[in-house]
């Protein structure tokens, strides 16, 4: 591991350079082996906490990954209750107080579809689970009712006789338009062991959600027309249906123009809780809290009875019921959180069984730290005294403060006011002691006036003076750059930070934390916006006299990758280098090819198939059409199973620059694809290889 300092790098020219010859390689093992602290939940008392650790990347047929628990209020109590050696996740505490219940592939590994359950107060790391039986049913995600008896999970429907005998002819043609083991509802009783398909819903859809009534009377759920994620950007059916009785009949509540972000919340006050884009039907928009009262019509602008939060000039990106099950007040409780630029603060927002919505406390704001994505849970607790609390658990990291993930709980009395901050639990201790890096947020103004905002990280022991630079896109493009610490496969901004390049990350417009109008500038197309704010990023570091504007680099994953291969394309020779990570070069191709066709017609403005329509967006070409003279290198990584971004569009790219690109492009392009990684990559020696490769290929060509 590097003692502080970083080394000389090699010269823009030096195409020799090694990946043994830099010693802050060390570091992409380091971070390919390492546990990443995530999914954590609250027992329903608000005593004890569980969390997941889990390796990021695999090395067997199976993620390895462990649960820990920890006492409320009690630092550093985290202890291992499940080892790893399996998957383990998907937690959730019974209401009995006393077990929780998970889903692992202890038994099938790499197919993590059972429920086990494990009593956290008594069970130590050397139980063995004991599993659910649930009749051979696969489950694929589960929820336990608020009284404790049932759980409710989703399963895939039995095929046909003659779809299992063509699969044992071995005729495995893919029909598109085939509805194949369509997800179904599944009932298990705790107290006879017994498992049954939940009567009444239609089974020609496919069913995404489903949700417990406050009383635990009824499911609420939602369907589309069929699996994948194309159909996730069709019309949603919401409906509701009772778990006992006959002649079930499923009862309308609403129709979606697509698929909210998350579960659906019933709440005791009588409410339904989503959230959706700030305009429903829009594929790119701020993310936004919707709350209709059960049996009104719902408004998909807010009116009426539908209370529409947040999304406006700030997101709400995820939500919790604070409260499952009945209360005596009639009360509701969702715990939202909110992003706000590169901040985020946790919101309680209180309903009534009148009708009134409104926001009340505030729980937690960040303060140079990050939540990491989606990592936290929160409780309203009442104690033997009758005094309220909210207790907010999450798992926290500062690139500022030099502080990797790890587990913490903020509890606050009713009206916000801090009662106990504690850190739980004592997770990567590498990343503490690696060689520190100056992080800082930055803000400036884009050509059109916009203040935009960014993380900024210098190399160890920078004091002053012009450095090389790599512009690191985030992706999405609904994403954002918060001052987090952790890196992994496609993040390289500590990695090259550690390598001696300053390294800078824009919120472009298109990205999370601005709400409506700047998220659905995304919508304009690739390259309009949104490349010209992450380069005025360049231009500000350069005018500030810390990026040296003869060595810049730009790399990027996903929509990093994309944006960056534009980039590379428009501007031909200002980036000495570039690194394109899985991302899309082609959007006809995309629209035509992706898993997402909606979500990429919607990046890149217009779809092959109405060629003759209007144009909806100012984006004309894609980055292969604009290769010609191109004199940046480009190192291209690709898995060849990316559904999401098929690996024809790194190939065509290449291909383009091979043949079209200036005498230096031609030379320096280099594709390299890993065999069997999807968009996300999975197996170890290939997170760890992208990471030499990127540090590597900077060092040679920038």
């Amino acid at each position: 591991m590097p003692d502080g300092s970083f080394s000389p790098l090699a010269s823009a020219n030096d195409a020799s350079v090694a990946v043994e010859d830099d010693p802050t390689q060390d570091l992409a093992t380091r971070i390919s082996a390492s546990g990443k602290v995530r999914e954590i939940r609250i027992s329903s008392d608000g005593t004890h906490i569980v969390y997941q650790n889990q390796h990021q990347y695999k090395v067997g047929a199976s993620t390895e990954t462990e649960l820990w628990v920890a006492e409320a209020d009690v630092p550093n109590s985290a202890r291992l209750l499940a080892a790893g050696g399996f998957f383990n996740g998907g937690t959730v505490f019974h209401p009995d107080g006393k077990r929780i219940v998970f889903l692992s592939d202890r038994d099938s590994p790499g197919k993590a579809g059972t429920m086990y359950t494990l009593n956290f107060a008594t069970d130590t790391a050397d139980t063995v689970p004991e599993a659910i039986k649930t009749g051979g049913k696969t489950v694929q995600g589960f929820d336990i009712s608020p009284d404790g008896e049932w759980i409710v999970f989703l399963s895939p429907a039995e095929t046909s006789e003659a779809y299992k005998t063509r699969v044992k002819d071995k005729y495995d043609a893919k029909v598109y338009s085939e509805k194949v083991a369509l997800s179904r509802i599944m009932l298990y009783n705790f107290a006879t062991g017994k498992t049954s398909t939940l009567k009444g819903v239609r089974d020609d859809l496919q069913v995404e959600s489903a949700t417990w009534s406050p009383n635990s009377k009824e499911i609420l759920y939602r369907m589309r027309q069929n699996k994948g994620t194309e159909y996730t950007e069709m019309p949603i059916v919401v409906e509701r249906i009772a778990i006992k009785g006959e002649n079930l009949v499923p009862v309308p509540v609403a129709t979606y123009g697509r698929t909210p972000a998350g579960q659906s919340l019933w709440l005791a006050s009588g409410h339904i809780a989503d959230l959706q884009s700030y305009v429903p039907t829009n594929t790119l928009d701020a993310r936004t809290l919707f709350v209709n009262p059960v049996g009104k019509p719902f408004s998909s602008s807010g009116d009426g009875v539908t209370t529409r939060l947040y999304g406006v000039t700030e997101d709400a990106v995820r939500i919790v019921n604070m409260q499952p099950g009945v209360s005596d007040d009639g009360k509701g409780f969702i715990a939202v959180e909110v992003c706000n630029d590169i901040d985020t603060h946790m919101d309680v927002v209180v309903c009534s069984a009148e009708g009134d919505v409104r926001t009340t406390v505030k729980m937690f704001e960040t303060e140079d730290d990050a939540i990491w994505f989606s990592a936290w849970d929160a409780r309203r607790v009442v104690d033997s005294s009758g005094e309220v609390t909210y207790l907010f658990a999450c798992i926290l990291s500062s690139a500022i403060r030099h502080e990797p993930l790890n587990a913490y709980t903020i509890r606050v009395d009713s009206k916000g006011v801090l009662k106990k901050r504690v850190k739980i639990s004592s997770h990567l201790d590498w990343l503490a002691e690696a060689p520190k890096l100056k992080t800082e947020v930055v803000y400036w103004k884009a050509a059109d006036g916009t203040q935009l905002s960014g993380l900024v990280r210098y190399p160890p022991g920078y004091e002053s003076g012009k450095l090389p630079t790599v512009l690191f896109l985030h992706g999405g493009p609904y994403r954002r750059m918060i001052p987090d610490y952790m890196p992994y496969f496609c993040n390289w901004r500590e990695l090259l930070a550690w390598s001696g390049y300053l390294v800078i990350s824009p919120n472009y417009r298109g990205s999370q934390g601005r709400g409506h109008e700047f998220a659905k500038a995304a919508s304009l197309g690739v390259g309009v916006l949104d490349w010209g704010d992450c380069d005025s990023m360049v231009d500000e570091m350069v005018k500030r006299g810390v990026a040296d504007p003869q060595r810049l680099g730009v790399g990027g994953w996903s929509h990093g990758g994309s944006i960056a291969a534009w980039g590379v394309t428009k501007s031909k020779d200002r980036y000495k280098a570039a690194i394109i990570g899985a991302g899309a070069t082609n959007w006809e191709g995309m629209v035509m090819e992706s898993g997402s066709p909606e979500l990429e017609a919607a990046i890149g403005g217009s779809v092959p198939w109405d060629h003759d329509a209007p144009e909806k967006s100012e984006r004309k070409t894609s980055p292969v059409h604009s290769v010609a003279g191109v004199s940046t290198a480009v190192l291209i990584l690709h898995g060849d199973k990316d559904e999401r971004v098929p690996v024809g569009q790194a190939i065509g790219f290449w291909r383009g620059l091979k043949r079209r690109a200036g005498d230096r492009g031609k030379e320096a392009a280099e594709l390299v694809v890993y065999p069997r990684e999807p968009h996300g990559f999975v197996e170890r020696k290939h997170a760890e290889d992208v990471q030499r490769r990127v540090v590597a290929y900077f060092k040679a060509w920038l």
